[in-house]
Parts: structure tokens; sequence; C-alpha cells
């Protein structure tokens, strides 16, 4: 685990290039993959009020997303992994006991892949529930579509997640009040919070991309919304966004042509981190 920004930086790993558009399907397709990997924990977990039974944990050995564990009567955790597109049963020992990918398949046969798993492991199958309390973004493979699974784009995105979790567990350990680092299914950002006291707090994480920037992006929001005029200066080529939300945002396009792609994202968390605390008085 890196103890600074710089040691992130210094570790980030080299992300394959790959189309735009390769990548806008693959984040698509992966979001709609995750529901599937989030099913058991929705299914057969009681309601946190947050939430957060629904999120998952990066796991650096398995590189993959982990869900919360399942109190199955065989207890079980279930995984997404990015670089492949493949769900993964996970025993309570760390042990994964089988896979199934999502290339060439839909989304009914994955649930009823993961529904089998549940029941295998001594679900009650009738618990199962496919159907979400929230929406994300339409894609064909919710009405059926096959899965494409792009193998450069999802490998990409899976390096970014690592590269991003390496991040986050800086900023975790250089700053007092953070929360554990966690993907959150809805809107598929990895991130955690950094609490400053009970009013005010800072959001920090990556998200694969959405409905305001089609590509990955970094963000750093204070809460609540600053009031100040004055916006304090960012770097690696950041930019205040204030449409719908406010945050520090540095979209994937500003640093991945750099020759040091990481020592531009810790630069960029120093300034956005600095940054927020200052709109917020801290």
């Amino acid at each position: 685990m890196p103890l600074t920004l710089e040691e992130a930086g210094t570790e980030w790993v080299a992300v394959p290039a790959v189309p735009a558009a390769a990548l806008s399907n693959a984040r698509a397709e992966l979001h709609h993959a995750a529901q599937v990997a989030n099913a058991p924990a929705i299914s057969y977990l009681a309601p946190a009020p947050d939430d957060s039974h629904t999120t998952f944990g990066w796991s650096r050995d398995l590189r993959a997303f982990v869900s919360q564990q399942v109190p199955l009567p065989r207890p079980r955790r279930f995984a997404l992994r990015p670089a492949d597109c493949k769900l993964l049963t996970i025993d309570d020992a760390g042990t994964t006991l089988s896979s199934f990918s999502f290339r060439g398949q839909t989304l009914d046969d994955a649930h009823e892949w993961t529904r089998a798993a549940c029941e295998k492991a001594g679900g009650d199958r009738s618990l199962y529930r496919s159907a979400k309390h929230y929406e994300i973004p339409a894609h064909p493979v919710a009405t059926g579509a096959r899965f494409v699974a792009d193998a450069g784009a999802d490998r990409a995105f899976s390096q970014l997640w690592s590269n991003a979790h390496h991040f986050l567990q800086a900023v975790a350990a250089t700053n007092s009040g953070a929360s554990t680092v966690r993907l959150w299914p809805h809107h598929f950002d990895l991130g955690l919070i950094v609490t400053i006291d009970d009013k005010r707090s800072v959001g920090v994480g990556f998200t694969p991309g959405d409905h305001y920037y089609d590509e990955p992006y970094w963000y750093v929001s204070p809460y609540p919304r600053p009031t100040a005029a004055t916006r304090p200066v960012l770097d690696a080529g950041a930019h205040w966004h204030e449409q719908d939300f406010f945050s520090a945002v540095l979209p994937w396009s500003a640093y991945s042509a750099s020759s040091h792609p990481g020592d531009a994202v810790a630069a960029y968390l120093r300034s956005a981190l600095r940054g927020a605390r200052s709109l917020l008085g801290a």
C-alpha cells in the first residue's frame, strides 16, 4: 500500500491505448455486468441505510471488484473481473470456485448462472432478485443483446481501476477522517469520503465516465457546495466542474498522453484536495 501520492505516482502502470468509442461501450457493458455481481448481496443481505451492502472492494490479487460477503449456508462473495469481463464466485477462505464469461452471453444468462451459484451454496433460489432499487444508464445488453466485451478496452479499464485504487489508498493513508475505498455500483465510481467534521467533507474518486464526460475522470468534491466566487488553481489540466455538481475534475484526455501520467494524477490530487479544503475553510 502506498503511503504518499508521490509513491502511488511512481508505481503507475501504463494503460493500453484504446479508441474512445470502445472505452465508452466497454464502460456501459461493465456497468451492467457489475449489477449481476451485485445481485446476490441485494438478494440475501439486509439493506443498509446508505446502500453500502451493495458496494464492492478491489482485490489486487484477483484484479477484481469483490462484493460484500453473502450470508448463504456456505458463505460466498461474488466478483467482477474487468480485464476479461468475468464473474467469479469466492468462498469464505478466499478461494475462487467458479467463473462465468460475459463475452457472447446475455444478462439473463449471467443472472441464471449467478442464481444457480447461490442455490449451490445453499441459498433459497426464490429469494434471488435481478431487479434493482435504482436505475443505471440504458444499453442494448439490458434488453437482451449479447455482451461484446472488447478485450482491449476491458484490460484498459482494469488497469485504470487498479491505478486508481492505488492512489485512493494513498489518499486514505494521508488524510485523517478518510473512509474505506469502495466501488458504488449505482454511479459506478470508485471512491472514498474524507470527513472534516459533522458538517464538512470531501469526496474523492475515479469514475470510468458518465453523461457528463464520455471518458474516465477523477473528481474531488467539497461538501457543502462552496459559495466563494474565487476558485483555487488546479494542476495537471484539471478544472472546476459546476453544472449539477461541484467538483475538481481531471478527465483522462487531460493526462493520458503525458510522459508520466502517475505524476500528473498525484499533482492533481494534491492541488484538488488542497483547493477543496480551502473552499470549505478547513
